[in-house]
């Protein structure tokens, strides 16, 4: 698993097709540290911390020749064995710059975020960079936190759009401590006049998608990726845990190919015979949040360095875990024990429907369909009368959460219960019973069906039947819920430079054709028509 066992999933800066905040040139931001006091030297370190002092010694020293850095600058750092000594023969040389072209120059290093095609996951990465190496740098007896707020103020008083962003930044991915600080600085910058990017509507509020991973047979090693989502990007935060050396964090980065982590988990997990499996919000929010409170412990010098530049955004994540399964309501009970309770199951004798309400989740304005269905379906009849109501293709895995188990696509390594072998009267017996049918987990359109009543079927009324909705289903593999919303952003915005590529990917010859308050019950009935039956003889 991991670096030893298995094959390593592939990292955002591999696989991405969007660009990775680079990093400043210059090693000015370094300088935020006191002067004197520096981390401990490369001779007290571990091999494996000697290593990875080197390589960013090598990446310094290159960035700063390709700044075009004077030759015995370069001298300097050829004489050096890591960055802190570096910088500390650059300082006694005099050759630093002073704290104000300090922050000028740290603030260089913002400036990718300012630019047309920077997004909030890029800006949130450049941040958790950012406070990674100054954690790096810090010394031993000044916290981080401190260090953060006192830089902070200084970045406040230089001002600037590449302070106003830092700053956004910080207020998502920095130290719990930090954030309102950074929060208020922001909004003291705005209050001059300066305009928040575009990118910072929604920063550190991307949508939650699943969690899945693999553990070893001898506990010593856990994978798990936790997935997210802005607009119709999706991500996975990807986390390697090693309980062998304290139950920390040894590898920590970001895929934006969530499906293909999930594939080579899947691969991984079959060839070593372990158990793939996904995890619910509150496991997964448990394990990862418990795997932060002790000290990281990475390894191999990409393993640093993934770490370092990730630790801080992996924090931010599993924060947002923690709330959403905290918000969850708790389960009502099983239907079985409820039906014991004396409740009948519909009034009168006779076959019965239920009458469900089922509400596309997330969506503003509510996108629904009330069915009526044979209380006897089974599950998978369901699932193709949901797919039948809201339009959808049928492309991808889906599943069914109930009090009772999971029932979905079928496959060794999803461990549902087959669709087949429950009834919806099994699962979601009673009025007010709730389940949720999840479809497409890269998208994760989330289905919130909810039982309104259970009646006598009528006499020559074919079910099911849809009697009520509002608005049209989104397009299949727009996104998600917040993709479909940054569709009808740009759909109905004709100067937008993504609105022409849209209208052919959709199909469409103009933005008027495709009406998202529009829903035809006719429509919708015909679609169910070749699942519909009567119950009882007319």
């Amino acid at each position: 698993m991991g670096d030893e066992r298995g094959p390593q999933p592939e990292r955002m800066a591999y696989v991405s097709n969007t660009r990775r905040p680079k990093r400043s040139k210059s090693a000015a931001h370094l300088t935020v540290v006191p002067s004197g006091q520096r981390a401990g030297p490369a001779e007290q370190a571990g091999p494996a911390q000697q290593r990875a002092g080197a390589a960013q010694l090598a990446e310094f020293r290159e960035h700063l020749a390709m700044a075009g850095a004077p030759a015995e600058v370069l001298e300097m750092l050829d004489a050096a064995d890591d960055v802190d000594e570096a910088m500390q023969r650059l300082a006694d040389a005099g050759l630093l710059p002073g704290p104000e072209d300090s922050v000028a120059g740290l603030l260089e290093g913002w400036q990718p975020l300012l630019e047309p095609g920077c997004d909030a996951l890029n800006a949130e990465l450049c941040g958790s960079q950012f406070v990674g190496m100054v954690r790096a740098a810090a010394p031993d007896d000044l916290g981080l936190p401190d260090l953060l707020v006192e830089l902070i103020g200084q970045v406040r008083e230089h001002g600037g759009a590449e302070a106003l962003a830092m700053l956004r930044v910080m207020a998502v991915v920095g130290p719990a401590g930090v954030r309102p600080v950074a929060a208020d600085a922001a909004d003291a910058l705005v209050a001059t006049g300066l305009t928040d990017r575009p990118w910072v509507q929604g920063l550190g509020a991307p949508r939650i998608g699943r969690c899945f991973g693999y553990a070893d047979i001898f506990g010593a090693q856990e994978s798990m990726a936790a997935t997210f989502g802005y607009g119709r990007k999706s991500h996975a935060v990807v986390v390697l845990i090693d309980h062998d050396l304290g139950g920390g964090i040894k590898d920590c980065f970001l895929s934006d190919r969530p499906d293909r982590i999930r594939a080579q988990y899947q691969q991984a997990a079959r060839g070593f015979g372990l158990e793939f499996r996904d995890y619910q919000l509150a496991e997964a929010g448990a394990i990862l949040d418990r795997a932060l409170s002790v000290p990281p412990c990475p390894v191999e010098p990409d393993q640093i360095e993934d770490v370092r530049d990730h630790l801080d955004l992996l924090r931010a994540r599993v924060e947002l875990l923690v709330a959403a399964a905290e918000a969850r309501p708790a389960g009502r009970g099983s239907p079985a024990a409820r039906r014991a309770a004396g409740r009948p199951a519909a009034r009168g004798g006779g076959p019965s429907v239920h009458r469900v309400k089922i509400t596309l989740r997330g969506a503003k304005p509510p996108i629904w369909r009330r069915l009526e269905v044979p209380s006897g379906s089974t599950l998978l009849r369901l699932h193709h009368a949901v797919q039948a109501a809201f339009g959808w293709e049928d492309d991808h895995l889906w599943v069914f959460e109930t009090p009772v188990a999971d029932y979905g696509t079928a496959g060794r390594d999803l461990g549902h219960r087959s669709p087949a072998s429950a009834k919806l009267s099994d699962v979601a017996a009673l009025p007010g019973d709730r389940i949720r049918y999840t479809y497409d987990f890269g998208d994760d359109w989330e289905h919130d069906i909810v039982v309104e009543d259970v009646l006598p079927a009528e006499p020559g009324v074919a079910y099911p039947r849809c009697t009520a909705g509002r608005r049209a289903s989104p397009p299949e593999d727009c996104g998600g819920i917040w993709g479909y919303q940054d569709l009808l952003e740009v759909l109905a915005d004709p100067r937008h430079s993504e609105h022409a590529e849209l209208l052919e990917w959709l199909g469409l010859d103009a933005a008027a054709e495709f009406d998202p308050a529009h829903l035809d019950l006719g429509e919708v009935n015909q679609a169910l028509s070749g699942l519909s039956r009567p119950l009882r003889k007319g």
